[in-house]
């Protein structure tokens, strides 16, 4: 897997996902410019609000270890009520941005990756993330595949692999 380029505009998913198995600090360390945009906040805000107590492991770090980014569509890229009437506000704004800042989207959201390929966006998500810290030598397979059993088993997560290997051998 090629860098990424940056900056990174994490979804709600992502970050929620990173929050339930309480490594934010992790993925905070990995990237180098981790970005949400407002739309993103507000989702995980809201979430804390209806009861997912994790999340309070990933609002804690926006503003200071993943820089909020307002989103402006007036530069150029596509008319914002277009990917709003397509996206959920989150996906939507992160795809803005990642679109007028030249960067990556970082979702696990079909519809959200699928947009993004017609504005020829690099796109990964939650186990594009586990991968590159594989690669990195900055995570170990068995504490990956313990995430991502978190993530399926505890919070709902479709993954489309059951273990992390089955990503790692089909990049070789």
């Amino acid at each position: 897997m090629a860098d990424l380029t940056q900056p990174l505009f994490l979804d709600a998913t992502v970050l929620s996902n990173f929050a339930s198995s309480d490594s934010v600090d992790w993925l905070t360390t990995l990237l180098e410019n981790p970005v949400a945009v407002p739309a993103v906040r507000t989702e995980l805000k809201r979430g804390l609000e209806h009861g997912y107590g994790f999340l309070d492991r990933v609002i804690d770090q926006l503003g200071s270890e993943i820089t909020i980014l307002e989103v402006n569509s007036n530069t150029r890229g596509p008319d914002e009520s277009e990917l709003r009437s397509r996206l959920d506000p989150g996906e939507a704004e992160s795809l803005l941005g990642a679109i007028t800042h030249d960067g990556t989207l970082v979702t696990d959201d079909l519809a959200a990756r699928r947009v993004a390929a017609e504005f020829d966006v690099p796109v990964t998500g939650s186990i594009g993330l586990l991968v590159l810290g594989i690669r990195r030598d900055a995570l170990a397979v068995e504490t990956a595949n313990e995430w991502l059993t978190t993530w399926r088993d505890e919070r709902g997560y479709y993954a489309p692999v059951e273990r992390i290997e089955d990503v790692l051998s089909n990049e070789e």
